[in-house]
């Protein structure tokens, strides 16, 4: 067991590093599941992004120092958000949407931006306003909070029914899996990082087909009421025709 857990996260098994760093893989393993489930438009996908959120930031912060709050509410409330804009769309079986699609702004590019930073420098917490932040050697730090941030931020483009905000979230995940190799990156995290990115590409293209979904009952019932000839179709059948 402590073999198998050194070699997943480069840690040793029972000491703080080796709990944060397996938290962290367990939420990005969450959040890779949400995404799945949000490529379809279900809801189920904010509660497990909201389970990310527990299991994470907030339980790290609970447990190794409060500062981490300061990010661990604001994801939770991005999660949060997402589920209630989500009940807003139309359902489409038992827990799937009909989220309608947005067009990318340059108000919502800059809405993400402005989040994004912010959620940056969120992660710092206190430490943003003591000048560690910005010491000579935290410019790999600075970088994988700006990775998770993104992400985080890109959930309210989804949220919305901004495809491009798929896009953003790969990008992030790329950026966080970019910063583990300034070290020597734990397999576990790394693992759960490059299925979050290969989760949102899918995601990406799935949600391509979200503008023709809108054309489908108007064609279903085009074609209930036109036969082949364009005529008007007896549809139901009256018994008193000849």
């Amino acid at each position: 067991m402590d073999e198998l857990f050194s070699t997943l996260f480069n840690q040793p098994y029972g000491t703080d590093s080796g709990t944060q760093v397996a938290l962290a893989a367990i939420s990005s393993l969450l959040t890779a599941v949400a995404l799945m489930l949000l490529a379809h438009r279900n809801d189920l996908g904010w509660w497990a992004q909201i389970l990310a959120v527990f299991a994470g930031p907030l339980v790290l912060a609970l447990s190794f120092g409060y500062e981490g709050l300061y990010f661990a509410v604001p994801a939770l409330a991005v999660a949060a958000y997402g589920l209630w804009r989500f009940s807003s769309f139309d359902l489409r079986g038992r827990f799937t949407r009909a989220v309608e699609p947005a067009p990318l702004t340059a108000g919502r590019v800059l809405t993400g931006v402005v989040l994004a930073l912010l959620l940056t420098a969120a992660q710092w917490g206190p430490f943003l306003f003591n000048g560690y932040a910005f010491g000579a050697a935290t410019g790999r730090i600075w970088l994988a909070y700006a990775a998770t941030a993104v992400v985080t931020a890109a959930l309210v483009g989804i949220a919305n029914g901004v495809r491009a905000a798929w896009i953003a979230v790969v990008l992030g995940s790329a950026g966080s899996i970019a910063t583990l190799f300034a070290g020597t990156p734990p397999f576990g995290t790394l693992l759960t990082l490059v299925l979050q990115l290969l989760v949102a590409g899918y995601g990406f293209f799935v949600w391509g087909a979200l503008r023709l979904s809108g054309a489908e009952p108007g064609a279903a019932g085009g074609a209930a009421q036109h036969d082949v000839g364009g005529s008007a179709a007896a549809y139901p059948p009256s018994p008193y025709r000849d």
